[in-house]
């Protein structure tokens, strides 16, 4: 396996803001391409318990490089990355065929929003808040229980973090939040009007001693 040079984490972040600017116009895009840092990739793979038995779904997969790693370092049974510009999923699709990794990681150019998400044990995100929200109900309706969601940099609203992550992990400057599905937006409905005074009755009641 080719050695990784240690990230430079301002680089990689400069660097892909130019690359996005090569690749399209950015019109059907919910965020654009950043790649992220190897160590934060590693660091997002082990969040999730990425291991054998794994399926990893990686929305916006761009180089490739968490796909690769997942299956190079964490040894999971498939990665699929999704990329919807062409020239980006081919040049990844290349990355793939000089690793000779074909057989366990795919490249789709495709609008993940248009495609079936139903086969991941893991998804990986870096989209922005927006994009992420847009996101959520295909990630409600689609993934399966067990289903471990890890986003970079930016949460999902309304979804409760991971109950072993109560609040975000910190890799350096760069924020991680692990979701559990579907524990990650069960949520108690709030008590209807008088489902309240009912509440308050039974308070007074058991005060009271009747």
């Amino acid at each position: 396996m080719p050695e990784r040079e240690e990230p430079n984490d301002m680089a990689e972040r400069i660097s892909g803001w130019h690359y996005s600017l090569g690749w399209g116009d950015g019109t059907d895009n919910v965020a654009p391409y950043v790649p992220t840092p190897m160590n934060v990739v590693q660091e997002m793979l082990k969040l999730a318990g990425a291991g054998p038995g794994d399926v990893l779904y990686d929305l916006g997969c761009g180089d490739g490089r968490i796909i690769m790693a997942a299956v190079e370092e964490f040894n999971v049974d498939r990665a699929v990355g999704f990329e919807i510009n062409p020239r980006m999923a081919e040049a990844t699709r290349m990355k793939v065929y000089d690793r000779d990794l074909q057989g366990k990681v795919a490249v789709l150019q495709a609008d993940f929003f248009k495609e079936d998400l139903s086969g991941a044990t893991i998804v990986t995100l870096y989209l922005t808040t927006m994009g992420n929200n847009r996101l959520r109900p295909k990630l409600e309706r689609e993934l399966r229980p067990g289903a471990r969601v890890v986003s970079h940099d930016f949460p999902i609203t309304d979804w409760a973090l991971s109950r072993e992550e109560e609040r975000q992990y910190m890799v350096g400057s760069h924020k991680l939040f692990l979701y559990r599905l579907p524990e990650a937006y069960m949520k108690k409905e709030e008590p209807r009007e008088g489902d309240r005074w009912g509440k308050v009755r039974r308070l007074f009641e058991r005060r009271d001693g009747v």
